[in-house]
This record gives C-alpha cells, structure tokens and sequence, in this order.
C-alpha cells in the first residue's frame, strides 16, 4: 500500500493507486523465474556430484550420511547436503545407484573463483562444450577438465548438469559459465 498522500480530489488518489498498482505489476511480469526439473543417474560408490538448479532441498536419498565433500585449497572439505552451491563440485558416495530428480530455478549463468591448482567444480542448468568456458584471464590448463564416471576418469569434452569435474588452473581468477 502506498505511504505517500497525494491530496486533492478523490479522483487524484484513485489515479495514483491506480498507477502504483500498474507499477507493481509491470515489475513483477519482468521478474519470471523460469523452473524445471532433470533426473540425475548416479552409479554405486562414489560420485563427482554437482546442483543444477537453484532448490531448497537436495533430492538425493540413497547417499552415505557424511560423505559430502568439496575440494578448498588443496583439501577435502566434509560438507552438508543443505550447503552445496551452484558452481561447486563435491564427491559423495552412493549405497546404491540411484536417479535423482532435481527441480528448480534455471541458472542461466554463473562466475567460478578458481584457485591454483586443481578445483572441483560443476556445471549449471544446461550442458556446456569445454569451449564454451568463458576464461578471460586464460586460467584454465588445457587438457585438464576430467569427469569421473564408472570408477575411472576421463577427459570432459561437454560438461553435464548433476556432474562435477576437476578443472587445474595456473593462476587464481574467475571463470563464467553460461547457457547458449
């Protein structure tokens, strides 16, 4: 409700509420929030995991409690499901194989501070071609994005939602990850 009186007439008030009323609206029509949800396969064991979407709850149920963990300077870091962020790679172990259905916002696009060294990181909403990373500062060893799957790693030429990797870069910097 408005806070400011316009005085005048009664047809004043009506036309400014009116207005502030169309104001809102239009503002919230520029606001949409586009969701969706993706099944995830992940295998028995241990798994390089990643968010593809903004969400509240993670929902994943067939995971070793307390297996979540992020890699930060150089170390493994033990993590909480209700903690993992877009951008974020972690390892986290499976009882069995699972499909998991995440729902929520699209990311469209996101900006990953690296460290030197290796880093784990994951992709956003939509997959991505490794050449598609924008690298302003040219941080990125080539050669060195791996995905892990089956047990084994292997080369990522296309980085998937759901999926982290392990990314080596030779200085500190940012690198921007966005839909086509």
């Amino acid at each position: 409700w408005p806070n400011a009186y316009v005085g005048g007439s009664y047809e004043n008030e009506l036309d400014y509420l009116k207005n502030w009323i169309t104001d809102r609206l239009d503002w919230m029509d520029q606001q949409t929030i586009v969701s969706d949800e993706m099944t995830v396969d992940y295998f028995q064991n241990w798994n390089l995991i990643g968010v593809p979407f903004e969400s509240n709850s993670f929902p994943c149920q067939g995971y070793v409690e307390g297996s979540l963990y992020s890699f930060e300077n150089g170390s493994y870091v033990n993590e909480s499901v209700d903690n993992m962020s877009i951008g974020s790679g972690y390892w986290l172990r499976f009882n069995e194989a699972e499909s998991c259905t995440f729902s929520g916002v699209l990311i469209n696009e996101t900006t990953i501070t690296l460290n030197e060294g290796w880093n784990l990181i994951s992709r956003i909403s939509t997959p991505i071609d490794i050449s598609g990373i924008q690298d302003p500062d040219g941080i990125i060893i080539s050669g060195t994005i791996y995905g892990f799957a089956s047990g084994g790693y292997s080369n990522a030429e296309i980085l998937e939602p759901g999926a982290g990797y392990w990314l080596r870069a030779n200085n500190p910097g940012n690198i921007i990850l966005t839909s086509d």
